[in-house]
């Protein structure tokens, strides 16, 4: 495979075809390693969603120096102290090249410079090569759920060693 040449930036909105496209790939992927067919948001969300998502959160991708986009990550904060990553996903034919690495220290940075003390995100417990991803880059299970339809485990992040924040308004994500 030739060298990927790629940075990390702020989503424009010309942007949004390509992250729908991303992540309908990504997580049509997801659902077959883990082998259940429950419908996930982030393959029913319309480019208004995604357009919304740009404006109103932080929302980073990876682009080629051919301008293309392969990666996508997004972030919102949910208190003062507590920020929250979803919809993260690479294309397929490009994974494990470092691209999800390098979105994801994007969106954890930007955690930390705006004062956050914790991230969490969700994820299928029953995908392990993601679970032990998330445990290579320092996240944590806080707890797990089955209010999806499968179980999820709810990964958290401390980021400034502060401990006291609350992590309940992440449960409803």
């Amino acid at each position: 495979m030739e060298k990927i040449v790629y940075n990390i930036r702020y989503a424009i909105p010309d942007d949004a075809p390509a992250i729908q496209k991303i992540m309908h790939a990504a997580f049509e992927g997801y659902l077959e390693d883990i082998k259940n067919d429950y419908k996930l948001h982030a393959l029913t969300e319309s480019i208004e969603d995604i357009l919304d998502d740009i404006k109103n959160q932080t929302v980073y991708v990876a682009v080629t120096d051919r301008n293309k986009v392969i990666g996508a990550i997004r972030v919102k904060g949910l208190t003062k102290d507590l920020a929250y990553i979803y919809r993260f996903g690479v294309l397929p034919e490009i994974k494990n090249i470092g691209v999800g690495s390098r979105l994801l220290a994007a969106a954890v940075d930007h955690c930390a410079e705006n004062g956050f003390k914790a991230v969490a995100l969700h994820t299928n417990t029953r995908f392990y090569t993601l679970a032990r991803y998330y445990y290579g880059k320092r996240f944590f299970v806080h707890s797990t759920t089955t209010d999806k339809g499968y179980i999820r485990a709810l990964f958290v992040k401390e980021i400034t060693g502060d401990r006291d924040y609350d992590i309940s308004p992440a449960f409803n994500e």
